[in-house]
């Protein structure tokens, strides 16, 4: 019997090994781009030292958010081409670091990155350092924030950096006790250096010598006093400059504040940017208590674009300062919180040099305080030809005079909220006010040379820069931001939200006439719509009163827009809706002919309402946070029908409705043209899967956060549109074989967080059955690939040998599986719980051979007529047991040779060194990771290297067996034909010999091809001792693994890691003994 086990065991040597697509980098995710450079995301994977990646091919890796404490200088000798290295938060310093965590530091070896020659982007933020590592020279970007450096003496030797960030080394979350300093000739070895960031480090001035070529310079939160002439001499290319917050203004602060001594300004020379006046684009001086500007400090600044000035003292610059008329070329001018402390203006008044500001775009005055706002208000911006933006919010304003906005020609957005507004019709100016009012204002437009006149090349470019909003094929993310994205954007936009608005009537909007959006929410309005209130709004396309007080009730309602109306925010309106006895109508809604868009989300509609809608231009219905529930109950059928008026949907979000259940007339009664339909977040145990088929037009389901439990064993026919579906959040134990089986369309499906157990491959869709990574979406004129998603973490799964296949195929797929890596995990058995199903070695399952009653009948049958038969097949095996058991029991003596005292190899690797396929394994895979690699290196005996020339075959392979501590058997299959070899044959002879002489196990099993005979003795073994027989993987990611094993099995011994069940050896017999 051995000598036929032995045989078949030398002709596995003839099978290929299938490559398997899988996580390569194990426990990290990895991303191979066409030309084949691939990008490693180890981020949040809990590690503790750095993996060893062995790839010529990684260019990217990240190590984000683990607890790497140690860089060691050969952790990235095997990845030489990478470029890019992100190893950010790992060992936070200070007070930034949580409050459970252990005191840490991260320790980099000096060498750790000098090697790596084609490193261009290195980020170190958040690792405790004290000092900078030793850098290779073509580093282009480092990345150095949050961490514990503050003082910087040695050149860094990166000629070629251009962006060194340093913010936050040194202030109030992450203290230091000492100013922030940099050596001048650090910068001086910089030369191609272009941006800077040094914010938040506790500097008391700028620092000198920067490079000639900076770009970008960010000094802001420090405790710099004063900006000389000299202070940014020589940056002639600067672009962007923020001296943010260096004198802060505490009372106005949101955090921990550091004003200047005695509460002082910034001090600033008139001269500060002179040599920038040719190359400044974005200047910030927020927060430096700065009370005036000192005259011509931006006269020379040609192409300043930028400018922010909030957070100061300006208001009473602002009401009558120059500074004004040095920025001309500015577009955007940010005067947010200049309000003078305990003081609040009648009436915004601006300085008449702000009408030399000719390319103004965007003009921010929230936070100036003052309660009117009138014509004379904004007669110098009416010289303003581009002023698209303007920003009023957080005034306190308490009138507002819109009509005035009408005369900003190019004005597209006024944001009026979070003021006082009421716009009581009975609380007007005075007539004489708004005759006089209005001839100023004439009489200022009358002069020929400041007519305003919208040219159409300005005008062209406005609607050039206009949103492209295309409506999607499968809409399943849209929200009523996109809407008002698409349609507000370039368009004339009021905000009058968060105001004092109680009451609507047509002279509310006096001076709105030309507005397309308008938005009313957060008000305090408590009315009955009568069709009457908007009526001056002619062009108005979108409305947001949500957060309102609105009475749905009169079918006028709205009826005053039923020509341009498209978007309808009317969420958050549940006041009506929630007293007892009142009715509401929604009649309304019909009359809006244009309508596309509807918000009637958290609202609390259950009853007394109309039976149903009806329109036929209403696209998109959000209906989530009211209570269908009580309309959809099994008392009758009165609201079946509600939403099957609307013709022309194709997005309905009925989710947060607190619905139980999903009947079947009610899905039946959805109107057919659905092609989103949102049911997550209620409270769902049945859903009528057998009418789905019904909405033929549906590609986006969403189910998620139910309480579904069960899906039917039943086929289940899903529309041909139907491309996603979410079950994701709810109680699923099993996905029945034939659920999915006619869902040929689907291409992403979501079955996270579940009960799931056991997964099935018959069970998933027939696209996703064999793992394809993109999908063609069905009945396109021109087919697109999309993404073929399936989700599938957070699953208590079964790890056993029963779902083997599953690993297998999480190891292989192409599909885009969220979180595969770090929360596909076992829930079952107890010992493997928490374990990802992706580290669960295949090789550890045994097959389980039959039954209890199999087995009886089986012995019964054997007993009667196999006796002779074993005796003539496996006569040999029995003697040899009896051989066995013999020595065992009468003890021998082992023979002791002078070349068996010390063992001169740890492992005799026995192989066909006729097969080149194995010649080249051995000699480019096995001895590259065991001779040369890792901190385990073994001396591995070959018969070709270490054999002794002049002593014959059999004195070479005795003491080759004799002198190694392991002896490894590398078997493969080709193609079932048998193949002698005498050196294998002889040497597993003597390594059985060797078993009976010293009772050692020396023997290691390595098959290089997936299928092997089930032979008895290497059934046997594997029973026997399971960690001596090894499997070369499929996968490429598994082979770290792999060799992690070998190095395991060749280090240890074999005895200590038999099954201790087994008790027929006479070793075992030996050990229970002793």
């Amino acid at each position: 019997m051995f000598a036929a086990g032995l045989h078949v065991l030398l002709v596995l040597n003839q099978l290929c090994v299938v490559k398997m697509i899988n996580p390569k980098f194990y426990p990290c995710d990895s991303n191979t781009v066409e030309n084949g450079d691939i990008y490693v995301d180890c981020k949040h994977r809990g590690l503790t030292s750095i993996p060893k990646l062995i790839s010529l091919s990684i260019i990217s890796l990240t190590l984000d958010e683990n607890q790497i404490w140690q860089v060691r200088s050969d952790d990235f000798s095997n990845i030489p081409n990478l470029q890019h290295l992100s190893l950010m938060w790992n060992c936070l310093p200070g007070r930034l670091k949580a409050l459970r965590l252990p005191s840490c530091k991260v320790t980099i070896d000096h060498d750790s990155f000098v090697n790596l020659t084609k490193l261009n982007s290195l980020h170190l933020a958040g690792n405790s350092l004290n000092t900078i590592p030793h850098l290779p020279q073509s580093l282009e970007v480092l990345g150095l924030e949050f961490n514990n450096i503050f003082r910087i003496e040695r050149p860094l030797k990166t000629p070629l950096l251009k962006q060194l960030l340093l913010a936050k080394n040194c202030y109030f979350a992450n203290p230091c006790d000492e100013s922030f300093f940099i050596d001048p000739q650090v910068f001086q070895d910089l030369p191609e250096l272009r941006n800077l960031t040094l914010g938040f480090n506790n500097m008391t001035s700028v620092p000198t010598q920067l490079p000639p070529l900076l770009e970008n310079l960010d000094l802001k939160e420090n405790k710099i006093t004063e900006i000389s002439e000299e202070s940014f001499a020589n940056l002639t290319k600067l672009h962007f400059l923020n001296l943010e917050s260096n004198c802060q203004r505490c009372d106005h602060a949101a955090q921990q504040c550091f004003p200047c001594p005695n509460n002082a300004s910034l001090l600033l020379h008139p001269s500060a940017f002179y040599d920038q006046r040719n190359s400044l684009i974005k200047l910030n001086l927020q927060g430096n208590s700065l009370h005036h500007l000192p005259k011509n400090l931006f006269a020379q600044l040609n192409k300043l674009k930028t400018l922010d000035l909030s957070d100061n003292f300006l208001a009473f610059s602002i009401r009558n300062g120059t500074f004004f008329e040095e920025l001309q070329d500015v577009e955007s001018l940010n005067l947010l919180y200049n309000y003078q402390p305990l003081k609040t203006f009648q009436e915004l008044i601006l300085s008449p040099s702000i009408s030399k500001m000719k390319s103004l775009r965007k003009l921010y005055l929230s936070g100036f305080f003052f309660h009117q706002l009138s014509y004379h208000s904004l007669k110098h911006l009416v010289k303003l030809p581009k002023l698209e933006y303007l920003d009023l919010r957080m005034n306190f304003m308490s009138f507002c005079n819109v009509t005035a906005f009408s005369y900003l020609k190019a004005l597209r957005t006024v944001v009026l909220s979070q003021n006082m507004l009421a716009f009581n019709p009975y609380n007007t100016t005075s007539s004489s006010d708004v005759q006089s009012n209005y001839f100023s204002l004439s009489e200022y437009h009358s002069d020929k040379d400041l007519r305003i006149q919208e040219t159409p090349a300005f005008t062209a470019q406005l609607w050039t820069k206009s949103m492209q909003c295309t409506e999607a094929d499968c809409p399943n993310n849209y929200t009523l931001w996109y809407f008002q994205k698409c349609l507000c954007y370039g368009k004339l936009f009021f905000d009058l939200s968060q105001n004092n608005i109680p009451w609507l009537s047509a002279s509310t909007f006096r001076g709105m006439e030309e507005a397309v959006c308008l938005d009313l929410s957060y008000n305090y309005m408590s009315q009955t719509l009568s069709g009457q209130q908007f009526y001056p709004l002619i062009k108005l396309e979108y409305l947001n009163m949500a957060h309102n007080r609105i009475d749905l009730y009169f079918i006028e309602a709205f009826q005053e827009l039923r020509s341009t109306l498209k978007v309808l925010d009317l969420s958050s309106n549940e006041f009506h809706f929630l007293m007892r006895g009142i009715g509401h109508r929604f009649t309304f809604i019909s009359n809006l002919a244009s309508l596309e868009v509807l918000s009637l989300a958290n609202n609390n509609i259950g009853i007394r309402i109309s039976n149903i809608l009806n329109s036929k231009s209403l696209k998109y219905l959000f209906f989530s946070g009211n209570r269908l529930d009580i309309m959809w109950d099994n008392r009758g059928d009165q609201y079946v029908h509600f939403f099957q008026g609307l013709t022309s949907l194709t997005f309905l979000d009925i989710s947060d409705n607190q619905l139980i259940s999903f009947s079947p007339e009610a899905l039946v009664n959805l109107p057919l043209s659905i092609r989103v339909l949102r049911l997550d977040s209620n409270l769902l145990n049945y859903f009528p899967w057998s009418n789905i088929s019904v909405l033929s037009h549906l590609c986006y389901l969403n189910l998620s956060g139910n309480h579904l439990s069960a899906l039917p064993d039943s086929t289940v026919y899903f529309g041909l549109k139907l491309t996603s579906l979410d079950l994701s959040h709810n109680r699923l134990s099993a996905i029945p074989e034939s659920f999915f089986s006619q869902a040929t369309s689907l291409k992403n499906l979501m079955l996270n967080h579940n009960q799931l157990k056991i997964l099935q491959m018959h069970a998933l869709p027939p696209s996703l059955h064999n793992g394809h990574t993109m999908c063609a979406i069905p009945g396109r004129e021109h087919r697109r690939n999309i993404s073929c998603r399936l989700a599938l973490h957070a699953n208590p799964f079964i790890c056993s040998c029963a779902t083997a296949w599953f690993a297998d195929f999480l190891r292989a797929s192409l599909l885009d599986i969220p979180h595969l890596t770090t929360d596909v995990r076992c829930g079952f058995p107890e010992s493997q719980t928490g374990v990802n199903i992706l580290s669960i070695d295949p090789r550890s399952c045994q097959e389980i051979f039959g039954s209890i009653a199999f087995l009886c009948t089986f012995l019964l049958t054997t007993a009667a007529t196999a006796v002779p038969l074993l005796k003539h097949l496996y006569g040999w095996d029995l003697w040899y047991c009896f051989q066995i058991l013999w020595a065992g029991h009468k003890g021998y003596t082992p023979l002791h040779g002078d070349n068996m005292a010390v063992n001169q190899h740890d492992a005799f690797v026995v192989f066909d060194t006729r097969d080149k396929a194995v010649r080249d394994w051995i000699y480019t895979e096995m001895i590259l990771n065991l001779e040369n690699k890792d901190r385990w290196r073994f001396h591995l005996c070959l018969e070709e290297r270490d054999w002794l020339p002049g002593l014959s075959c059999i004195e070479n392979l005795h003491s080759a067996v004799y002198n190694s501590r392991k002896t490894v058997f590398v078997l493969t299959n080709h193609g079932g034909c048998a193949s002698e070899n005498g050196i294998i044959r002889q040497a597993f002879l003597l390594v059985q010999q060797r078993l009976l002489d010293e009772k050692v196990d020396v023997a290691v099993l390595i098959l290089l091809d997936a299928v092997f005979p089930k032979l008895k003795y290497l059934q046997m073994r594997k029973r026997l001792c399971r960690k001596s027989v090894l499997s070369w993987p499929k996968n490429p990611r598994a082979q770290p693994l792999f060799w992690n094993d070998l190095r395991f099995a060749l280090a240890s011994d074999n005895v200590k890691s038999y099954d201790k069940k087994v008790t027929e050896s006479f070793l075992s017999y030996e050990m229970s003994r002793s």
